[in-house]
């Protein structure tokens, strides 16, 4: 009788405790597999492009930094080991995983740093250690999540110190109206500079200007995008695609003058103040009066 007793007590304390070891093993190789996971899909897609993509094309777009209900965040891939990616109210990221590091949920923020009106990038924090999560979490800039704050701090100082949008010139345009993507040059074009893709507007394919073009030179070891116009003027739906306003630039030009990119719009200007010229949207591909041309 002493003895049921006993292995009684034995199974009443050892197969909670056995259930207890089992689950505590799963749950710990569940979220290896999710970690590893989202570290090969990080590095497939581009250390998170395809997260903060929707977020930069923003930036780009508006001047200013996408905030909770700007933007619609893409669906979550499969077995991307990702529980769940939200936009907060300042801005930064959230990404939970679906993995916990020492019994505690691995949670990732992915925080702007903005260093120009056409230069953006996200950095990854979080509140575990680089030994524990440095391969699916590596930083460049930001060391801790502490450092939140004062680099939101610095992006809207950024901001604010950007030059006011420039308007496109003409009447308003009419909702049928086919258009495609002009740069509007402040009256020092230097400014460009600054503005970049928020001087980018829409106007119609119809009206003649010139196509800003671009190429990049080095010379010793220093190195520059140089962007000039064509001499000639150009309606927009001249061009089927964007191979043929590249051709049109190394006429005007000379060879390795292609159409200047609306993403890229920086270097040393030989645009005529005030003026507006041809570029190609990389962003939009229906932003074109051409076509963009296959791969």
């Amino acid at each position: 009788m002493t003895r049921m007793r006993g292995w009684g007590l034995l199974l009443a304390v050892g197969v909670p405790l056995l259930i207890f070891f089992s689950w505590s093993r799963l749950g710990a190789e569940k979220s290896r597999i999710n970690l590893e996971r989202f570290e090969a899909w990080a590095a497939a897609a581009g250390d998170a492009t395809a997260l903060t993509l929707p977020l930069v094309k923003y930036f780009l777009e508006n001047g200013k930094l996408a905030e909770s209900g700007d933007v619609t965040m893409p669906a979550i891939p499969e077995k991307s080991g990702i529980k769940a990616w939200t936009v907060q109210a300042d801005s930064t990221v959230r990404v939970d995983l679906d993995a916990k590091i020492d019994g505690r949920p691995v949670q990732l923020t992915y925080v702007p740093v903005v260093r120009s009106a056409t230069t953006i990038f996200y950095d990854c924090v979080s509140p575990f250690s680089t030994a524990e999560v440095g391969r699916i979490c590596p930083t460049n800039v930001l060391q801790s999540v502490a450092a939140i704050p004062d680099q939101l701090a610095a992006n809207a100082q950024i901001l604010h110190a950007l030059p006011a949008v420039v308007s496109a010139a003409g009447v308003s345009l009419h909702a049928d109206t086919a258009t495609g993507s002009v740069v509007v040059v402040p009256q020092d074009a230097a400014r460009l500079n600054d503005c970049g893709f928020q001087c980018v507007k829409p106007q119609s394919c119809a009206t003649p200007r010139p196509l800003a073009c671009s190429q990049w030179f080095d010379k010793g070891d220093s190195g520059w995008l140089e962007v000039a116009a064509t001499s000639d003027d150009f309606p927009g739906y001249r061009f089927a695609t964007r191979g043929e306003a590249d051709k049109a630039c190394a006429q005007s030009l000379g060879d390795g003058y292609k159409v200047l990119g609306a993403s890229s719009i920086s270097g040393v200007f030989k645009l005529v103040g005030g003026n507006e010229y041809w570029v190609h949207n990389e962003m939009k591909a229906e932003a074109n009066c051409w076509k963009t041309d296959p791969p």
